[in-house]
């Protein structure tokens, strides 16, 4: 599987220290995190993507992902729909445009886009009917996926929802994908650690994703007693069954056709700074894999 991870894990490093730290760990992809402080950020100049593009491109790196900030059910204005002039929408096709030309050097891989759910409202209980204001949310991320899928098309850009915040298991976001044009340029990422931390399995996970899924991103941790929080840790140190969870990302790629999947680690040391370094648990997640 190749290897991949985001600079979510390395805050505030240059391009150089991510292309360093690749080649070091024998990572062949890169999430880049589009944040104020990093190198990737909304709003770069033509030139400045460029630049980025190539030197990645040069290094022998793929932009598996631009991991934008996009929440796509957000609501909009005071009528809380989306209309004509909807700023969450002018947000996803700017962070198209930033896919496409980030990903200007990929050898195989297609441009992608990281996109969240982030409806502002807390995620449905275990099996239960969502309420009306989350139905409401689930249409509103459905017709922005819409609305920007001839654009993503024509730049050869994939959108991918994530499993996270308000929609974080795979039962969450298939809601979403319900109301989704069936040649819309839309996929998922399987953040591992949020279904699993509110009791969606991991084989209920990808079976609803069979069809869907993009990649996965690994994480480990330890769930807090009573709660649906975790407490992260070096990949193999945990209590997520990431051994399990391979065997199953490897039977989804396969009904897929695809014999060597992504594996990406999301090291989530820009909001946890007591965390080991992105070096060390890139070493841990191998290790765990091999």
């Amino acid at each position: 599987m190749p290897l991949a991870f985001s600079t979510l894990g390395c805050p505030g490093d240059s391009l150089a220290q991510v292309i360093d730290t690749a080649h070091a760990a024998g990572a062949t992809g890169v999430e880049l995190r589009a944040a104020d402080g990093e190198f990737v950020f909304d709003g770069m100049g033509v030139e400045e993507r460029a630049s980025v593009a190539a030197a990645l491109a040069d290094a022998g790196l793929t932009v598996l992902t631009l991991a934008s900030y996009v929440r796509i059910c957000a609501p909009a204005g005071a009528s809380g729909e989306p209309g004509a002039h909807d700023p969450v929408l002018a947000e996803l096709l700017a962070a198209v445009d930033l896919a496409a030309d980030l990903s200007a050097g990929n050898t195989g891989t297609g441009a992608q886009v990281r996109v969240f759910p982030g409806a502002g409202l807390d995620p449905c209980g275990q099996g239960e009917a969502p309420s009306a204001d989350m139905a409401a949310a689930d249409l509103r991320g459905a017709r922005r996926l819409n609305a920007a899928a001839v654009h993503a098309q024509a730049r050869g850009v994939l959108m991918l929802l994530e499993t996270h915040d308000s929609h974080p298991r795979a039962s969450d976001v298939m809601r979403i994908l319900a109301h989704v044009a069936p040649d819309a340029p839309v996929k998922v990422i399987w953040d591992l650690m949020h279904p699993w931390r509110h009791d969606e399995t991991p084989a209920r996970t990808a079976e609803l994703l069979v069809d869907w899924l993009a990649y996965a991103q690994f994480k480990d941790g330890v769930r807090n007693p009573g709660a649906n929080t975790v407490t992260l840790s070096l990949p193999g140190q945990g209590e997520l069954p990431l051994d399990r969870m391979q065997d199953l990302l490897a039977g989804v790629a396969a009904a897929q056709g695809i014999s060597d999947p992504w594996v990406s680690l999301e090291w989530e040391r820009a909001w946890h700074p007591e965390l080991p370094p992105l070096a060390e648990a890139l070493v841990a997640l191998k290790a765990v894999l091999a």
